[in-house]
């Protein structure tokens, strides 16, 4: 991962992280929201950087001791280089630091490889959100820290 730098987000990424958002799932959030989570999680909404370009980000929250990947994405043309890897790493560490003790997120039933991806990482599936992308189901993941 060389030449990669992993920071907080900034005002000026928020474009950047719109169109991989857009670029990377089926039903983006809308620019405001993303807007929004940067509003009120700034210190968990982390972006990869890679020669002053933004390829990479993960929005997360913290609420007590349970954190939430809201989302993360990486660039299509710089996936499968351990992007997300590094992206989650350092937002979970960043989420133990708050004093989370466990984190959450949810994927889409039929995207296989993000299953693959979290599972690696160490979270573990507990239960189905019927009908939680519209006619999609959720799995939902765990992971303590």
């Amino acid at each position: 991962m060389c030449g990669i730098r992993i920071r907080e987000a900034l005002p000026k990424d928020l474009d950047a992280i719109y169109e991989i958002e857009k670029q990377s799932f089926k039903d983006p959030y809308p620019s405001a929201f993303i807007n929004f989570l940067y509003d009120v999680n700034r210190r968990t909404f982390l972006v990869a950087e890679k020669d002053g370009a933004v390829i990479g980000y993960v929005i997360a929250s913290a609420e007590r001791d349970i954190g939430h990947i809201i989302s993360v994405a990486v660039h299509p043309s710089e996936r499968r280089r351990h992007i997300g890897r590094a992206i989650m790493g350092e937002v979970l560490k960043t989420l133990k630091d708050t004093g989370v003790a466990t984190v959450r997120l949810e994927v889409r039933q039929s995207n296989a490889e993000a299953q693959r991806f979290y599972e690696s990482l160490g979270f573990r599936r507990s239960y189905t959100l019927d009908n939680y992308y519209g006619e999609e189901d959720a799995l939902v993941y765990f992971k303590p820290l």
